[in-house]
């Protein structure tokens, strides 16, 4: 991969809702920083003050990413700026425009009235350059 500080990416991960009865999902515009194999995304700033941070490491095969994230929930969400964290593993399609795979994290089950391991479908998809 080559080094180019103005790629932007769009972040869409599915998440359980927080009566874990349906998938919601939630978009994030992420700044792509690159480094040798390492692909870091920060969230751009947001309307909802929500943030997202994700570190992946592209590993010998060129097409899987593997790697950690980190969430900072809408303060005015359902999850009242909960913050969360995980891992993830993604491939890359043959454009190179693409990223689709999983995450996965700990989070309190309501009903169950403990922590478990949460994972749901994530997608990464490189925006066109603004002219």
């Amino acid at each position: 991969m080559t080094a180019d500080h103005q790629e932007i990416w769009l972040l869409t991960h599915w998440y359980p809702s927080k009566d874990d009865k349906r998938e919601e999902k939630s978009e994030h515009k992420m700044q792509a920083h690159r480094a040798g194999r390492s692909l870091v995304l920060e969230g751009l700033p947001s309307d909802n003050g929500s943030y997202m941070f994700a570190r992946l490491v592209e590993n010998d095969n060129e097409d899987i990413y593997s790697g950690t994230w980190y969430e900072s929930s809408d303060p005015h969400g359902p999850f009242g700026g909960a913050q969360y964290s995980g891992a993830g593993q993604l491939m890359m399609d043959k454009s190179g425009n693409k990223l689709s795979g999983m995450w996965a994290g700990a989070g309190y089950d309501r009903e169950a009235k403990e922590m478990r391991i949460y994972s749901g479908k994530w997608e990464l998809k490189k925006l066109p350059k603004e002219a």
